[in-house]
């Protein structure tokens, strides 16, 4: 049975108050350190993937193909319909560099290669975060279409669903743990 986080989190803790800073860094830089560390880690490589997607959706949202509350196209605002099909256009375009730093990172820092091998475990990396960016969009551009929301809302949405599902099934099934 997995420990709880609460425990984990007691153990991480205890391991910090026990050792000195230098060998701190260097169970933080392994991929072997605590599950706790290996979260923040992950995170972190999250959030770093996050703004490349984020950023390269945001270009894509103001100077090609607009999705931003409040744009004007041809002297009219944009529609809920033209912001849902632009968002989902460019959030499909931004999946592919996002997708590449996300894997990268990851593979360096946080996860063990091994169970596969690295062509089948970008492909199989590809697949769940194909999986979960489907996912995020039912959580994030169709609610546009559905209920209208803000499109920053409809980006947190897409951000947590696929955070949720692409941690697990990396983890899991990707890497080696």
């Amino acid at each position: 049975m997995p420990e709880s986080p609460t425990k984990l989190l007691k153990q991480a803790l205890r391991y910090c108050q026990e050792n000195d800073l230098p060998t701190i860094y260097q169970y933080v830089k392994s991929k072997d350190a605590h599950p706790i560390i290996q979260f923040v880690k992950y995170g972190i490589c999250g959030g770093m993937a996050t703004f490349v997607t984020l950023g390269t959706w945001l270009i894509l949202s103001r100077w090609v193909n607009p999705a931003l509350d409040g744009m004007i196209v041809d002297g009219q605002p944009i529609s809920d319909q033209m912001r849902f099909r632009n968002s989902t256009i460019n959030n499909a375009i931004a999946f592919v560099p996002g997708n590449l730093a996300a894997y990268l990172s990851n593979a360096v820092w946080v996860f063990h290669g091994g169970r596969h091998s690295r062509l089948r475990e970008f492909v199989y990396f590809t697949a769940v975060s194909g999986i979960s960016f489907g996912a995020g969009l039912i959580g994030g551009p169709l609610l546009i279409k559905w209920f209208g929301i803000a499109t920053w809302l409809s980006q947190l949405s897409l951000i947590i669903t696929s955070v949720l599902v692409n941690y697990v099934c990396r983890k899991f099934i990707v890497f080696k743990g």
